[in-house]
């Protein structure tokens, strides 16, 4: 009688571990075939009291220096 409860406990405990390794790896999933993450980088350097931010798009090599007014703009829009 207690091994089969013992039996009934792990298959229980078996049950729920693959339950959350499924919610755990379908939540991370990625189901577009054209991921953008991490194509852009910022660098930041210090100019004197100032801090001046350039923003490197890593697909073609542009570099675009980040002003005070371009805080909200596109990347296409920033000259």
């Amino acid at each position: 009688m207690l091994r089969q409860q013992w039996k009934q406990r792990a298959v229980f405990l078996l049950i729920g571990a693959l339950a959350a390794l499924a919610v755990v790896f379908l939540t991370g999933a990625d189901l577009s075939t054209s991921s953008q993450i991490g194509r852009y980088r910022m660098c930041c350097t210090p100019r004197g009291s100032f801090t001046e931010i350039y923003v490197i798009d890593t697909t073609n090599g542009m570099v675009k220096w980040l002003g005070s007014g371009d805080n909200a703009k596109p990347f296409q829009e920033i000259k």
